[in-house]
């Protein structure tokens, strides 16, 4: 029995998925820290903020996190491998499955899932933001290069590092001006999945910096 083109295009979104979970569920971080940094506690990194004198931490092994304990070099080596956990499946799916875009798209986006929430790990991860350069790299290179020009010029303006923190935001809104559903769906979910994952620092470690402000008003 010969497969509609339907069905057999969501089996290719299906196994992008399924493949981009078990590779997203892989945490880089973790293990080149562990090279690195052997027995240190990667899994808490804490800032300073200079404006108000109050501390926030961050629990997750992130690229920052290993930067933190092991330097720069090895938040690069980090860096690029927690991007191509999304990269290498997308690429992989958008080879298998060439007529079907939300292939490619699916195992991008589920990588940054699987990365935000292993299994393997009581679903508790990094925040997806490496992931998902990755996944943008392979989908629209192009988005790549203007959206972190865009948050660059930002960050020139105002000289606030902080606001690296919102790129992930301008991704669906380039999909939207680009007119490509693939990846403002991978725009969307990864925003949901980044905003999610922030909760618990929404909660408590960001509770320190609402006070110290009040504090100083």
């Amino acid at each position: 029995m010969t497969r509609s083109p339907r069905s057999s295009s969501a089996l290719a979104v299906l196994l992008g998925a399924a493949v981009g979970y078990l590779a997203g569920s892989v945490s880089f971080s973790r293990l080149v820290g562990e090279r690195l940094a052997p027995g240190e506690d990667l899994s808490t990194t804490t800032f300073e903020i200079p404006e108000t004198g109050a501390t926030l931490e961050f629990r997750g092994i992130t690229p920052t996190s290993v930067k933190q304990h092991a330097g720069t070099t090895g938040m690069l080596l980090a860096t690029l491998l927690e991007a191509a956990k999304a990269a290498v499946p997308a690429a992989a799916a958008r080879a298998a499955f060439p007529d079907t875009p939300a292939a490619p798209a699916s195992a991008a986006t589920a990588a940054v899932v699987g990365h935000a929430f292993p299994a393997t790990r009581g679903f508790r991860g990094g925040y997806g933001v490496s992931t998902m350069l990755g996944g943008l790299l392979v989908l629209d290179p192009v988005g790549l290069v203007v959206t972190t020009a865009a948050v660059s010029a930002a960050i020139g303006v105002t000289r606030d590092q902080r606001l690296m923190m919102a790129w992930p935001l301008a991704v669906p809104v380039w999909g939207l001006v680009r007119g490509r559903r693939d990846v403002l769906a991978f725009g969307v979910v990864t925003n949901v999945v980044y905003l999610v994952r922030w909760v618990p620092e929404l909660r408590g470690g960001m509770r320190p910096l609402f006070e110290a402000r009040r504090r100083n008003l």
